[in-house]
Order: C-alpha cells, then structure tokens, then sequence
C-alpha cells in the first residue's frame, strides 16, 4: 500500500486515497513548520499511481527537486523525494502500492485496515461496530442488534470511546456480472451433526469448489438458522421472510449472552470473507428494527451422524 517516510526522523505514513498536505488540522499528513501552507500539496491515487499536485502554496512544492506549477498534477514513483515548503525536511514515497481500505482515528493514532471486507470495533472480542462490504460495492456500518447503514469514504463515526473516518480506496462498485464473482447466497452449506449434537462440522460448495470450514463452536448458531430456514422452507414460507429468528429467541436457545452472539456473528463473517465471497458479511442478516438475523443462503442441508 502507498506509504511515504521522513528521511531525517524515520517517520512513516500510511497514504489514504487523497492525502492532503499542510499545516490545517483537517491535514491527513499535519507539518506544523512555518513553510508549509494551510492546504500545501495533495499526494492522490489516479488508480494506477500515485500523483503529487501542489495547492497553490506560498513555498511550493517539488518532487526530485523541481518545483510543481500550481494545480498541476505530476506522476510519482517509487523512491521519489518531495519537499513541501521547507527544503530541509525530505519525504520519500517509500511504497507505490494501491492503498487499501482503512479506519483513521480522529484523535491521531494509527490507522486501521480493513481486510477481508470485515472489520469489527472496538475489538473481534468486543463487536460493537462492525464495517463490512456487500457484493455490489458499498460498504456499511452496523451496530450491534441494528442493521447496516451506508458508509461513504471519508465519513465520521463513533465506535467505543473513540471517534473515526472511513476512508474508501476505490470508489468502483464490484458487479455480479462476471463468472468469477461469488455472493454468499450461492454457497451451498453442508452439516454433518454428531447424535448428541456437541460437534457440528460445515461445509461450503459452490462451483465445483469445495471448502471445508471444521467444527467450530459458532457453527452451531449457523445451524440453528439453518434449521429455521429449511423449517419455513417446508411449510411454503416466501424467501423475503423465510428463517428469520428473535436475536432473544437464538440466545435463549442457544444458552449465550446478547455479547457472546454478537462475537459469534463476527468470527462466522470473518471465516466466510477467507471464501472469497464479495458479500461475507451476508452469511448472517440482520432484518431492520426487529432484532431478527437469519442465514444469508437458502442452500442448506443438514446430516446428523
């Protein structure tokens, strides 16, 4: 992913799409330095390489020193030396890789990537915000028990005690028009479920393509919702409102805390996003303002052993 290094101090950046350079506090790379204007330069990503533009500085800006005319965009490569203002302090674009999805902290910590399309906050032990990315491109915020609002590239939001800005790394929406794009919904999830019922092992088909996920403890939430689907299946429910469960009813059932299934949904999103599915998140819905989740795919079966 792009990065840009300090020589002097050893400093490094993580570049977000569009870094903004200067002395402003709303700056993603803050030099507080005489020289250096409100709003001196921007370092931005074309989606095939980075590119630097000076903002109409005082001091200006130069790359491999020569100075950048005003509002005029200049490639970057890697190991290219820029100067912003003060010629004493030399950046280095020390990595020309595209930049990824990411959390910035407001409060100048270090940023958060986000891999896989999933990501959870404060903590995967602690879920009490979860980003993900649904099969057409767009990403979403989700609170514990609420469903997924939209989630736009450089919007703010609260998640623990800590305020945070999304930051988006292509704003190209994925299609479902190519072969070898995957949604949850086409997977084919197989149990096989010991007598006693203390281990359940999963499957997941699509294609041809066979992976085996084991015997995991959450599995056993994917088969309750899997049962309730093939259940309303049988009895002619409609597929809008087929498996729905009670998050009240799931925890009574399945004996955990309202904490302990929110860590439960996580850890099953996050082991299906390694599936290479565009929507990971969907493997378990969430229904609008009546706390009900359900299995995001209607192929199931079940095998008890």
């Amino acid at each position: 992913m792009g990065k840009v290094k300090e020589r002097r101090s050893g400093r490094e950046f993580i570049l977000f799409p569009e870094h903004v350079v200067g002395r402003s506090t709303n700056s993603s790379l803050r030099l507080e330095l005489p020289l250096v204007s409100s709003q001196h330069a921007v370092i931005r990503w074309t989606g095939a390489h980075w590119e630097a533009r000076d903002l109409g500085s005082r001091n200006g800006t130069t790359v491999n020193g020569t100075r950048l005319v005003p509002g005029v965009s200049v490639p970057l490569g890697l190991g290219d030396v820029l100067h912003f203002g003060d010629s004493h302090q030399e950046w280095l674009l020390e990595d020309d890789g595209a930049p990824g999805n990411m959390i910035v902290p407001l409060d100048g910590g270090e940023p958060v990537m986000i891999e896989a399309g999933v990501l959870a906050l404060p903590s995967p032990e602690s879920p009490l915000v979860t980003i993900y990315s649904a099969a057409d491109g767009q990403w979403h915020l989700e609170r514990e028990d609420e469903p997924g609002v939209p989630l736009v590239s450089g919007q703010t939001f609260e998640a623990g005690s800590r305020s945070w800005r999304f930051s988006c790394a292509t704003a190209a929406a994925r299609t479902a028009v190519f072969d070898d794009v995957r949604e949850v919904r086409s997977l084919h999830l197989s149990f096989s479920v010991s007598r006693d019922e203390e281990h359940v092992e999963l499957r997941a088909e699509d294609s041809g393509r066979v992976h085996v996920l084991g015997s995991r403890t959450h599995n056993y939430l994917l088969l309750t919702l899997a049962r309730e689907r093939l259940k309303d299946a049988t009895a002619g429910v409609s597929e809008g409102a087929c498996g729905w469960m009670y998050m009240d009813v799931l925890m009574d059932g399945l004996d955990i805390t309202a904490t302990q299934l929110n860590i439960d949904v996580f850890r099953i999103r996050k082991q299906f996003a390694a599936l290479d599915v565009v929507d990971p998140a969907q493997i378990v819905e969430r229904r609008a303002r009546t706390k009900q989740l359900r299995l995001g795919t209607p192929r199931v079966s079940i095998l008890s052993l």
